[in-house]
Parts: structure tokens; C-alpha cells; sequence
């Protein structure tokens, strides 16, 4: 069953870019064993992940790495299927990579940041 990212609401939903690149693969690089499920749950096209694959002749340490390039520089659908974001590599990581531990780990790293200014409603702001 597919994991929704709702499951992890709490999680930043900012993009990231390829600047996050070793930020995202250091966090993920145990699971390279399931590159393929990772692209596939981050809606890769399957040409793409066929040609990752052949290109890589089969190192998975070597396919994770370009799973996550051709991630963070939209190369997917990913008006359809969202940015990236850590909410989305946590989702990856507990339905592709299977370790719903590390993804809650990710999550508590990179949480929703906090809204500032906002109060309840029918307050106003200033009052206590």
C-alpha cells in the first residue's frame, strides 16, 4: 500500500534542490539496495530509470546517486506528482526503501517550520 504524504504533514514541504543533493544522499545512501523502488515512488519515468540502470551497469551505489540528480532537478512530472521536499524523501524512504524508522528520523529532522504571526481566530493579535 502506497504511503501518502499526508502521513508526514509535519515535515518540511520547502523545495530542495540539487544543492541538497548530499544532504538527501547521505540520509539515504543504506537503502541503494532499493534505488529503484526509491525513483519509482519519486514518480521517475521508467525510461529513465531503465537508462540509469544500463548506465550504471548495475552498482546500486551508483544508480541511488542518479535517481536522486534526476529527483532534485525535476526531471519528472513533477507538476503532477509535487516538488521535492523532505516530506516527499521521507515518504520514499518508508514505501520505497522500506525503513519507516529512518524516515521518521528524517521527519524529526526536517520538520514544518513554524508560522509566525498567526493567532487563534476571533482573536486578535496582541491579546492575550
Amino acid at each position: 500500500m502506497a504511503t501518502s504524504p499526508s502521513s508526514f504533514i509535519y515535515v518540511c514541504n520547502k523545495e530542495i534542490s540539487e544543492k541538497d543533493f548530499y544532504a538527501v544522499y547521505d540520509r539515504i545512501k543504506p537503502l541503494a539496495a532499493g534505488w529503484k523502488q526509491i525513483a519509482i515512488s519519486w514518480h521517475l519515468e521508467l525510461d529513465t530509470i531503465n537508462r540509469i540502470e544500463a548506465d550504471c551497469h548495475g552498482d546500486t551505489i551508483a544508480c541511488l546517486q542518479k535517481v536522486i540528480e534526476y529527483w532534485l532537478k525535476k526531471n519528472y512530472d513533477y507538476e503532477s506528482y509535487g516538488i521535492p521536499c523532505w516530506r516527499r524523501v521521507c515518504v520514499a524512504v518508508k514505501e520505497g526503501g522500506g525503513d519507516p524508522a529512518l524516515a521518521d528520523e528524517i521527519a524529526c529532522e526536517h520538520p514544518l517550520p513554524a508560522t509566525v504571526g498567526v493567532y487563534n481566530e476571533g482573536m486578535s493579535p496582541g491579546l492575550s
